[in-house]
């Protein structure tokens, strides 16, 4: 089966994935970076299309041989699909992919990097932030810390805030690394691909992308404490070119860190292939020799030939002896797939996979009861909430939100107010919904209220239309978040107990 028809099978068998992944890449809910691993993987593939290892010469029908992973992952497909997040039934789906195209062998054996590769065409990187955040941004505060420190500035790292004589430098969500992360990984994967890099030689390769990223981004948020500590003073007017232009510096020196060291490991592979080339040197001598014995013997007469070696016609009758007639293969695609019974058990699951979902529909996550609410608050900042329809750009929140959500007015503001009993991933940050309306996001510091109250601010922008946007959640007993996913750590964790309430404050600048 060539790779169009495993692709067009795949895109069957898989259709609810295909669905998601189109819907995920349009909405912009998430950073379209999977579609650039994704046309990088094609091309690594179509770059050795035709092409087979010295030791593995492919047959007429090897190419059907169906590997039992692929059979493994159809199999956790179907049985995890009621109840699993659609991402990790496109783990699975890629992974059946994968397994299938590698089993073609030779050139088209999946790599390390070809692997990595295939599962970052994923859309991934809103579920890392989610979950890797909050996790990253600490582990960054508390190597910052000691290191500004030791320039005299004795400094710190209270959670994700790096403290300073009276200075509060919050390490917030967009300086957490992941994207940083991510497009060093993916330069390590294409480069370990490109170079086919054995195994551990491309996880080193990976390991230094890891390992890049994170003194990159530890760089970014030490340079950038002096600015936002006011160490440094900087103009206002040129505050976001400065911490772009810090971010490109950290990622230069993340992403050289990775060539280097995958550059260090191919001339290291290409080294230790010269003695290998030396050693077959004689025997590639030897060999032109007896071709050239041959030729000699082939310029003679037959007579002139050994016995063994003389041409049938000069043989006699009775030297010949009839050849046993070999079996005629099997031909054709029916009778092939027939006789291969993993052939017909991926076939046959691949029938339920494309059924089950419309089978068995996945069960939303309700994690709260009526009964439990206590309703809406009437006022909010002193002044009283008016419960109004949902604007289109407010339509985001509401997609599949576990618990109770209302959206509310204060003039021209307004105010979403999201109501959850227990830790949900469907709790999504703001600056999410509003890209997924395709909205440009820029974040802004947060901002501290007279009250002591912390907020995360953005600004979203599409069609000459603007919004500051502030956002915060918070419990009964006075636990107050700025970003999601410190949240959802600290109650998974249980430093909070629920139920939780999510603001989201709307509005309009000129």
């Amino acid at each position: 089966m060539s790779i169009p028809g495993l692709l067009a099978l795949c895109f069957c068998v898989f259709w609810p994935v295909s669905i998601w992944y189109v819907e995920r890449i349009l909405d912009k809910s998430d950073e379209p970076l999977g579609v650039l691993s994704l046309i990088a993987f094609v091309a690594v593939v179509l770059s050795r299309r035709g092409q087979f290892s010295k030791s593995t010469k492919p047959t007429k029908h090897s190419h059907y041989k169906i590997p039992l992973s692929s059979i493994f992952c159809l199999l956790a497909y179907i049985a995890t699909w009621p109840f699993a997040p659609k991402l990790l039934s496109a783990i699975f789906a890629v992974l059946a992919i994968g397994s299938l195209i590698d089993s073609h062998g030779g050139k088209f054996k999946m790599d390390v990097g070809s692997w990595l590769l295939l599962l970052f065409s994923l859309p991934i990187v809103s579920s890392l932030n989610f979950y890797s955040g909050y996790p990253l941004r600490l582990l960054v505060g508390k190597i910052a810390a000691p290191l500004i420190s030791m320039v005299g500035f004795p400094t710190v790292a209270d959670g994700t805030t790096l403290v300073w004589s009276e200075h509060l430098v919050q390490i917030d969500a967009p300086c957490s690394g992941i994207k940083m992360l991510w497009f060093a990984l993916f330069i390590g994967a294409v480069l370990s691909s490109v170079l086919e890099l054995n195994f551990f030689r491309a996880a080193m390769v990976l390991g230094a992308s890891v390992l890049g990223a994170l003194l990159g981004n530890v760089l970014r948020i030490t340079s950038l404490f002096f600015v936002e500590a006011e160490i440094l003073k900087v103009d206002p007017s040129i505050d976001q070119f400065v911490h772009q232009a810090v971010g490109t510096v950290a990622f230069a020196i993340s992403a050289g860190l990775t060539v280097l060291v995958a550059m260090r490991f191919s001339r290291k592979g290409a080294d230790e292939e010269t003695p290998e080339l030396e050693e077959t040197q004689p025997a590639a001598e030897e060999t032109l020799e007896a071709e050239k014995t041959l030729e000699a013997k082939v310029n003679l007469p037959d007579f002139a030939l050994p016995a063994s070696e003389r041409s049938g016609e000069t043989q006699t009758a009775n030297d010949k002896r009839p050849e046993k007639a070999q079996k005629a293969p099997v031909k054709g695609l029916k009778k092939m797939i027939l006789n291969d019974r993993r052939m017909l058990v991926f076939l046959a699951l691949s029938a339920i996979a494309i059924a089950t979902p419309a089978i068995f529909t996945r069960g939303s996550d309700r994690s709260i009861s009526t009964h439990d609410f206590p309703g809406w608050p009437k006022e909010y900042n002193g002044r009283i909430l008016q419960q109004v329809s949902p604007e289109k750009a407010d339509e985001a929140f509401y997609q599949e939100f576990p618990g109770k959500i209302q959206c509310f007015a204060q003039g021209e503001r307004r105010i979403i107010i999201r109501w959850v009993a227990k830790p949900t991933r469907q709790l999504h940050p703001s600056s999410d919904c509003f890209r997924g309306l395709g909205y440009d996001i820029t974040y802004k510091p947060l901002e501290t209220d007279a009250e002591g109250i912390r907020r995360s601010c953005f600004r979203a922008g599409k069609d000459g239309k603007s919004f500051a946007v502030k956002e915060r959640i918070y419990d009964d007993a006075g636990g107050n978040w700025t970003d999601i996913s410190t949240w959802y750590w600290a109650a998974l964790l249980g430093k909070t107990h629920g139920p939780w309430w999510s603001i989201v404050e709307i509005s309009p600048t000129p």
